[in-house]
């Protein structure tokens, strides 16, 4: 059964229209397109369409734009083809997105809260004395010794993105930056720099004062607890509702940690992903680090049919398995017990079916945040049944090979 991650992506993916084809075809995508525009006090709608390159860059207009319209086409797809995430990971301002979509934070705060994270870090440290540059080719233990080597008390660069093994980017002030990137050209010809076109130097220490401003606005949020994990850019790994807070905190300051978000995700055993929103950043950055990890994205109708393989694909895979486990438990069930002690076969036989069932249904109405655990935990109950009723191993060896091979 495919385990499915789905990404959000953040700054740089946003373009003019984006959003526009979801609007003309889905009512849903209408009314929220309303509700952001009643919620921001502006006509973001507009600004998704029609707006100006220049305007749409802006860092306090992109991201409740990309937020928005990465919210948008997650619904979309949850109404269209069922989708359901066994993670979420955004990159950056795509944290919030997930956030949203896992119901931590309700449509109009996560549209708020992006906001005033855009302003706060458009003010903190305007372009003029920061710069943000994207190095590709080069190790980041190079990367990250050059930058302790131009950073002084006055000056400092950091590496702000860890995107992958060959791609990260650098934040600090424009001095700083362009000393490591003097460094880099003149060790090898093979690295590639470009600068962003940013209004600040994010995730550095040049954003500390825009952090501790939005920690207060945080403070503000009411959260809830996400209905699948969702992954932060700080640790790399999901996180629980206490570490919210803090952790989008030190988000503004410190570097998103992809590379390590998708090798978490790989550890985890995910078969593919979904990029939810504009472009294709992740998908990219995905498809060079985890060939074999089949992965899709969507933010035009026209991408929905081949997504609706894909998920309908999944939903066999679905019924299939759930059709072995019953096979398993019925075989389990029938076979002669051996042991005569009715508490033991109580809690060791009868207990575990009625858990397993419940268990089943769970994966029948696709009410199950992580799908593989629960399977382990079939399994495991299983085996209890079978221990417990004392069946020869060569019985117990044919039930279990009902199961699903990559069970």
């Amino acid at each position: 059964m495919p385990t499915t991650a789905f990404l959000f992506p953040g700054q740089g993916s946003q373009y003019v229209g984006m959003g526009r084809k979801l609007y003309d075809e889905f009512t849903i995508a209408k009314r929220y397109f309303e509700e952001a525009n009643d919620t921001l006090g502006f006509n973001l709608t507009e600004l998704c369409f029609e707006s100006s390159h220049s305007q749409l860059m802006q860092t306090m207009n992109t991201q409740p734009a990309i937020l928005a319209v990465s919210v948008i086409a997650f619904e979309i797809g949850r109404i269209e083809l069922g989708w359901e995430p066994d993670y979420m990971a955004g990159h950056s301002l795509g944290e919030y997105s997930a956030l949203v979509c896992s119901g931590v934070l309700s449509f109009g705060d996560g549209l708020r809260i992006v906001r005033k994270r855009g302003m706060l870090m458009q003010a903190a440290h305007s372009s003029d004395t920061g710069a943000m540059v994207a190095v590709t080719h080069a190790a980041s233990d190079q990367l990250e010794e050059f930058c302790r080597q131009a950073s002084n008390d006055t000056s400092q660069v950091v590496i702000a993105c860890y995107n992958s093994l060959n791609q990260h980017v650098l934040a600090g002030h424009q001095a700083a930056v362009q000393s490591v990137v003097e460094r880099l050209q003149a060790q090898s010809s093979d690295v590639s720099v470009k600068y962003l076109n940013v209004s600040a130097p994010f995730h550095s220490p040049l954003m500390q004062s825009a952090a501790e401003q939005l920690a207060v606005e945080l403070e503000k949020l009411e959260t809830k607890d996400p209905r699948w994990p969702v992954i932060s850019n700080v640790v790399a790994r999901p996180y629980g509702r206490q570490e919210l807070l803090p952790l989008l905190y030190r988000q503004m300051t410190q570097p998103v940690r992809w590379l390590e978000t998708m090798q978490y995700l790989n550890s985890q055993g995910i078969c593919r992903t979904v990029e939810v929103g504009p472009r294709q950043v992740l998908t990219r950055l995905m498809k060079d680090t985890y060939p074999s990890v089949q992965t899709c994205q969507f933010d035009h109708p026209e991408q929905l049919e081949e997504l609706r393989a894909y998920f309908d694909e999944g939903k066999n895979d679905r019924e299939v398995v759930i059709a072995s486990i019953r096979e398993s438990l019925t075989a389990a069930i029938i076979a002669r017990n051996r042991n005569h002690d009715a508490i033991a076969y109580s809690t060791g036989v009868i207990q575990p079916i009625q858990q397993i069932r419940d268990l089943i249904e769970k994966l029948a109405d696709n009410d199950s945040s992580d799908i593989m655990q629960t399977l382990i935990r079939i399994k495991s109950l299983l085996q209890s049944v079978m221990s417990t009723k004392q069946l020869p191993l060569e019985e117990q060896m044919k039930i279990t090979d009902k199961l699903p091979a990559n069970f």
